[in-house]
């Protein structure tokens, strides 16, 4: 029965796949927008401060707000974006099993990014440190940063980092 429900659920995982690619790519809210929606993702919310809010099969709940383990967002502002991935899978929180991070979309973004793109530095944001990168085929404007906090990967562009 567990390799049943093991089975069933694959095809779940293989879907939705945010690449290196992808990301490079985005160098405005249209390209945003076409790499979430291309990728499956649902609209959520534009707020005050100009973030366009995108996740992955929401769970909405008036009480404790919405959930997803992957959020996109974009100011629309100053065209930045940030990228959210929750690094523990479903079948690691169903079994209580250690989490193979290796095919995350995270871990496979930045793996790409420490290969294809060239270190700027560390850079402090809301008093997280972001490893920066500098990468020659992206469209945007400034570099890329990224890192894991509170069992998230985030992937950060910075315009005009300091």
């Amino acid at each position: 029965m567990r390799k049943l429900l093991i089975l069933l659920l694959i095809p779940i995982f293989g879907f939705s796949q945010i690449s290196y690619k992808d990301v490079m790519s985005i160098n405005s809210v249209d390209g945003f927008k076409k790499v979430v929606i291309e990728n499956g993702y649902e609209y959520e919310s534009l707020d005050e401060e100009g973030w366009l809010t995108y996740g992955f099969n929401i769970v909405r709940d008036s009480i404790e707000g919405s959930k997803s383990s992957k959020w996109m967002l974009y100011n629309t502002k100053d065209d930045r974006f940030t990228l959210s991935f929750g690094r523990r899978t479903v079948l690691g929180n169903f079994f209580g099993t250690e989490d193979d991070t290796s095919k995350n979309p995270y871990d496979l973004i930045v793996k790409d990014i420490k290969e294809k793109c060239k270190y700027y530095k560390i850079i402090n944001y809301n008093g997280i440190d972001y490893v920066s990168y500098g990468c020659s085929d992206s469209s945007y404007k400034g570099k890329i940063g990224f890192v894991v906090s509170e069992g998230n990967g985030l992937i950060r562009h910075f315009p005009n980092p300091n």
